[in-house]
């Protein structure tokens, strides 16, 4: 078997990028996990977050979603990525579903303060009630 390369681990990354848009999540996350073991940039490495949060999205797994959106926000904290930050907002917009879960809610605030998107109306009414 050859030694993983930076080459190899670039379509591993892809590959498991395209199988999230699929909706392929089973090789979505073969991919990603793989990509995710070998040495990537920070940069790349919050993008294979993003995506792997983006399974736990389609598997609604919300331990999942909240580790790995933690883990790409912090990346793109560190790095002031706007590639990241980016991604996150495509994934802000799955969300929806699982904002009844606190943590889920609070990964959306954090994407939003990231990326300087508008807190929605009625959320700042809930805010200013609360």
């Amino acid at each position: 078997m050859r030694k993983p390369t930076i080459k190899m681990a670039d379509h591993r990354e892809e590959r498991g990028t395209c199988y999230v848009q699929l909706r392929r999540p089973d090789l979505a996350e073969v991919a990603l996990s793989d990509a995710l073991r070998q040495k990537l940039s920070l940069r790349r490495r919050g993008i294979v977050l993003t995506d792997l949060a983006m399974v736990g999205v389609q598997r609604r797994d919300l331990d999942r979603i909240v580790t790995y959106a933690d883990a790409a926000l912090d990346t793109a904290r560190q790095t002031g990525s706007g590639v990241i930050a980016r991604k996150l907002q495509g994934l802000r917009l799955d969300l929806g579903p699982f904002l009844g879960e606190s943590r889920v809610r609070q990964v959306d605030k954090q994407i939003m303060a990231l990326t300087g998107a508008a807190v929605p109306k009625d959320d700042e009414e809930n805010h200013v009630a609360g």
